[in-house]
This record gives C-alpha cells, structure tokens and sequence, in this order.
C-alpha cells in the first residue's frame, strides 16, 4: 500500500511538471489582435488587426477562394507540408475576422475548430449578427476555444470569447466596454480561468500602445500598422528604442521575451473597414506575409479577377516575401541557445538606422504612400479598378525585388553588410514597370483615375 502510494504521489508530481511545462511553453503559440470601432478612427473605419504567431508553421501565404459561399481572401500557413488555417481574412461583403487561441477555457482541448470557425463565417457571414447565428446553431459542445475579433461593413466591431458551449460578446462599440472604442486580446478570456492569463505581458503592452497612441492623436490605421507588430516596449518599462546599439557591428544579446515582436512572430495583417456609404469591396487589408520585424506590408483588395501582387503569394511553394523574412529573422536571432527568447538588437534596431527593421521601414514607407493614394482614389471612384491595382502591383513585385536586393541580399549570403552609404541611389520604377533614373528618393507620386504615373 505504502508503495502504491508513493507511486501515485510521484505520478502525480510528474503529470504536474508537464503542465507546467506545457503551460510555458503556450507562450509561444500567441497572438496579439486588436480592435478599434469606427468611432475613435480619424477616418471613420473600423480597424482589425493581428500579430500571428506560431511554434511551427511560420511559412504563410495570402489566398482567394471563389467557392462555396462569399469569395474571401485569407491567411494560410504551412505546416509539416499541409497548408492549415484559414487564420484571418475577409469576404465581399466586408466581413473581416480574426482569431486568437484562448488556452484558460476548460474543455476543447485540441480547439480543432478553431480556424474551421473561420472558413465558416467568411463563406457564410455578413455581419456580426451572422456570427452570432452560426456560433448559436452550432451542435454543442463545440471543439473551440478562441478569442475572436470581428468588424463587418455595418461599421459593428466585437470580440468574441467562445468555448465549447458558446461564447461571451465584447462590443467594441459600446462606451462601458470599451471606453475608447479600442479593445485587445491575447490569449487568455476574460470568461475563462484567471489563473492561466497567457500572453498578459502582450495584452498590457498593446493596451499601452493604444492608450499613448489616443494621447498623441496617433491612433490610425498607419500607426498601428507600422508600429504595433515592431513594440519594443515591454510592459514592465524596458524600452528597447532607448537602448539601442549605436552601430550594426555593436552586437547586444537581448532577451526579447514578453514583447509583441517575438521569435514566434510569422505575419501580421490590418484589415480596415468601411463606411455605412461605402461598398464592401473598399474593404482594405494591409498584410505583412512573413515575420513582421523583417516583412514589408503590402495591400490588397478583393477583386472579379482575385489579382494579389507575386510576391506575397505562395504559387505551390512559400511565399516570396515570407521566405525573404524568415531569412532575415534569422540574422536578427543568430544564438544557437534560446534561439526562440535572444535578439542581436544591433542587427534590427541601431542608432545608425542600418538595423533589419529600420530598413524594412524606408522600402514600406514607398510602398504605404503609393498605396495609400491608389486607395485614396479608388474610395472616390466606389469601386476598385482592376487597371490600376494591376499596374501597381507590376510596380510593387519589381520595386520589392529591387530593394530587398540592394539592402539584404548580401547580409543573407553571408558575404558582407552593407552600411547606408554603401546604398546606391534609388531607382525607382513606375506602376507600368518602367524604371525611371533618378537619384535620391522619389517623393509626389500618384496614381491617376487611368492608372496613369503622374506627378
């Protein structure tokens, strides 16, 4: 008896360890969303957006499907040589969804339905009400458990916490949730266990991030944008921008677990919403198809002929700009011990503006600005032309090429770094796939109504 005592104690000692083993190692399979409501935008559009993260598959893709209900665009990843999701997307009717793996649900313990919910809802689903009736006339209990974000053309914005046997709604929209208008989630419920909050560190680096961006009237689709996947802000005030490098030769082993950016980080994608005047089909994502600290975002649209820019698709293998990341998140995580929590913070973020990210930031800036006015006219027009998102996406594929080429290819090969002054001066190309001579940068351009290059 005494034995069988002692046996049971060590089993039981043993079945503890691996829960907390398992329960560290969640961490790593996070995801940071956030919403904003139509309300606290400068534009009057919703936002949804999402920092994926992933312990395995990091190899995504952006997709069309036409099939089966709505046409919808969304987010695949690849995973032992299956493509799985989808992981977040939106429809021709300006549905927009998201999700993050909620681990203090009881119950649903695989969560296999987690992004079969969201194939459903972009096949099936107008608006949040939709949501609700198919979650409702689900047979339960159901094999989920996530936090999912929603915005729909009717400007509705929530957060749904949904577990085996149905889910707790957040209106983003209404002032004693979301005082506001802005709400986060990482992953962990607030209907779940609260004693199992994982990824709180992110959940209060984001609702930091919000709460300054409100205070300096930042708080817009580009900012959160270009800023929320690359916080180098921990919640407990260590500020990496503050203690950066002074060169990309200085190397400083930085332990970067806790932030939004993480070694686990394999996309992001910002999908903006559109007005109560506005056709569904202005419904805008902004996606960054590999690890955002080393991928420049790209928009893109739904369209009759579902045309997506060659670079951020995968054509039977990874995607060009996910491969292209995933080679620079291996520069910037160069330590062959704690691989997944050590950064060389020299190589991404240095004060001579020569880091991994720093660069990424001047190509995206081109590719936001020309983007930024395709958008600007296609909202005046109310309908996308496919020309003119043809046209730039010719120039968006060879401008991407070129200077990812200039800036990366040698650090990737291994044979050297180069420096900013080692950089030529721009060439730049117009959305015909001309190239145009100039020196410098090249700045006042826009897309016509024709999608004709003018000044």
């Amino acid at each position: 008896m005494r034995k069988r005592i002692i046996y049971a104690l060590a089993a039981r000692r043993a079945l503890f360890t691996i829960a907390l083993v398992l329960l560290a190692s969640l961490e790593a399979l996070g995801c940071t969303v956030i919403i904003v409501a139509a309300s606290a935008t400068k534009d009057g559009r919703p936002l949804l957006f999402k920092n994926r993260d992933s312990s395995s598959a990091f190899m995504v893709e952006m997709r069309v499907e036409n099939g089966g209900g709505f046409k919808h665009m969304a987010q695949y990843a690849l995973s032992d040589g299956t493509w799985m999701g989808p992981w977040g997307g939106f429809n021709e009717e300006g549905f927009c969804i998201v999700n993050t793996l909620s681990y203090n649900f009881s119950g649903a313990e695989l969560a296999s339905m987690n992004s079969q919910m969201i194939d459903m809802a972009l096949r099936q689903c107008k608006s949040t009400a939709d949501f609700e009736q198919l979650i409702d006339g689900l047979p339960k209990p159901i094999d989920v458990k996530a936090n999912y974000g929603v915005i729909d053309a009717q400007q509705h914005a929530a957060f749904y916490e949904v577990g085996p046997n149905g889910y707790t709604k957040y209106d983003v929209n209404d002032p004693q949730i979301a005082p506001n208008g802005v709400l986060v989630r990482t992953n962990y419920s607030l209907t779940g266990d609260t004693d199992r909050k994982v990824g709180e560190e992110r959940w209060k680096a984001a609702e930091q991030f919000a709460a300054d961006a409100i205070a300096s009237d930042q708080l817009d689709w580009r900012y959160i944008l270009q800023k929320l996947p690359r916080y180098l802000m921990h919640c407990n005030g260590t500020n990496l921008y503050a203690t950066a490098p002074a060169t990309w030769n200085d190397e400083t082993k930085t332990d970067i677990d806790g932030y939004i950016p993480r070694h686990s980080s394999t996309n992001a994608m910002m999908m903006q919403g559109v007005k109560d005047n506005e056709s569904p089909l202005l419904t805008t994502c902004w996606a960054m198809v590999g690890p955002p600290i080393a991928t420049a975002a790209v928009p893109l649209f739904l369209t009759p002929n579902s045309i997506l820019p060659q670079k951020a698709m995968a054509n039977g293998g990874n995607a060009w700009l996910c491969e292209k990341g995933q080679q620079l998140k291996a520069v910037i995580f160069p330590y062959s011990e704690n691989t997944t929590k050590n950064i060389d913070l020299s190589k991404l973020y240095n004060r001579e503006e020569t880091g991994i990210l720093q660069r990424i930031l001047k190509i995206e800036e081109e590719i936001i600005e020309r983007g930024n006015n395709l958008i600007t006219d296609t909202r005046q027009w109310g309908t996308v032309s496919e020309e003119s998102l043809t046209d730039y996406y010719v120039w968006l594929d060879n401008y991407l090429e070129q200077e990812y080429t200039r800036h990366f290819d040698a650090m990737i090969s291994g044979v050297s770094v180069l420096t900013e002054k080692d950089v030529q001066p721009n060439e730049w190309w117009d959305i015909g796939g001309r190239k145009l001579k100039t020196s410098g940068s090249y700045r006042g351009v826009s897309i016509g109504r024709q999608g004709k290059f003018m000044r």
